[in-house]
């Protein structure tokens, strides 16, 4: 064979060699990658940024077939999170730019003739766990506020602080059609709450640190928002999701504004509620301030001064922006006549006192932070 030929079929093989073993290294990544999103919110949260630093050359793949669980494909412009179908029928459905190149071509090729498809079938068949992400993205839609000891449930996520044994924040997503049902078992509560067996023990409240105080165990997420499921409702009596209230505040104030929260999910059909303690300061002088609570039993539980409540309350009718609106509420006894407005708050003020950031950058464009008055007629219950 000629030199002169011999070179360039040296050259080309090198570079096929190069692109082959590079895209099979990025599908790799990818697979590894998707997986790791399911176990760990924390690379959910940057999975956009480490998805464009693996691009093939800067190229990302926009996914453009979706498998459903009875095999049939559709095409779709969209992120999941951006998708109006239930993520339970969706298997794939990944954010732009999360498919690898390789993975794309084999989606690409199922949908077409069934000769393609045979040859397809048993390559790349094992697809990440879209359903399983989609469900954390379903619930933290508009971000996470803070990333300390995340935690995922079924029907919230929550950043867990383990100094003061309560968690920093709850994030749940309220659907109206399971306000409408009541699952006949959850009609019996749990005696006890439930400990996560998850988080150390010496990091944990028990039921002895609530006995002999004048507080009382409060749900951040309200098991009331879930009694559709059994497991959901039960879930929300695990001790992340407890926190010390008062109980003049928890069966009067803070039962209606749940109730208030409840009666904007049935009419939206979609809230998403950010809920957690605060620890205020009080002027101890002129000039100075000191953050003073309470902590109870042998654990040393943090007793909050003051809880706040992050409402995002979206609109059936499309291109209308979510409205947003926030509580902030003293762990005390209020006088049960207090109108529910008296408490809103500026949100900015509860990113403040809180050390949260909600919804930040872009997603504050998508939000409207007018007072709901405007958008719902729901009466405030006195």
């Amino acid at each position: 064979m000629p030199i002169y030929t011999l070179f360039p079929l040296v050259a080309v093989t090198g570079a096929a060699g190069f692109l082959i073993g590079a895209l099979a290294q990025q599908d790799i990544s990818y697979r590894k990658l998707n997986d790791e999103m399911v176990r760990d919110p924390y690379v959910f949260r940057s999975r956009r940024k480490i998805f464009r630093a693996l691009s093939f050359l800067g190229i990302t793949a926009s996914p453009t077939v979706q498998l459903t669980e009875r095999g049939q494909s559709i095409t779709s412009e969209s992120s999941f999170e951006e998708s109006e179908t239930e993520s339970s029928e969706i298997i794939s459905s990944p954010d732009t730019g999360s498919v690898s190149l390789f993975e794309q071509f084999i989606l690409w090729s199922r949908s077409q003739v069934n000769h393609i498809m045979f040859m397809t079938f048993s390559i790349g068949a094992e697809q990440p766990h879209y359903k399983e992400i989609s469900h954390v993205a379903s619930i933290m839609k508009y971000g996470f506020p803070g990333m300390d000891e995340i935690r995922v449930y079924k029907n919230f996520v929550l950043s867990y602080d383990r100094r003061n044994r309560i968690a920093h924040w709850v994030c749940e997503h309220i659907r109206g059609e399971c306000l409408a049902y009541r699952d006949p078992q959850t009609l019996e509560k749990p005696n006890e709450y439930i400990a996560d067996q998850s988080i150390p023990s010496m990091f944990c409240p028990n039921m002895r640190d609530f006995r002999n105080t004048e507080w009382v165990g409060g749900h951040m997420a309200s098991p009331q928002n879930y009694k559709c499921n059994v497991t959901m409702f039960n879930e929300a009596y695990k001790f992340p999701n407890i926190v010390p209230i008062s109980r003049a505040l928890k069966n009067n104030v803070w039962l209606r504004l749940e109730h208030y929260v409840r009666e904007l999910a049935l009419k939206s059909g979609s809230v998403y509620v950010y809920t957690g303690p605060m620890f205020m300061p009080q002027r101890i002088t002129f000039r100075n301030w000191a953050i003073r609570h309470h902590v109870m039993g042998m654990n040393t539980v943090a007793v909050p001064t003051h809880f706040f409540k992050v409402i995002i309350s979206e609109h059936r009718q499309q291109g209308v922006l979510p409205f947003v609106e926030g509580y902030v509420v003293p762990n005390a006894e209020v006088d049960s006549e207090t109108d529910l407005r008296s408490f809103l708050a500026d949100v900015r003020d509860i990113e403040h006192f809180a050390g949260l950031k909600f919804y930040d950058g872009e997603q504050r464009k998508r939000l409207d932070f007018t007072s709901s008055d405007s958008s719902w007629d729901i009466e405030y219950i006195n």
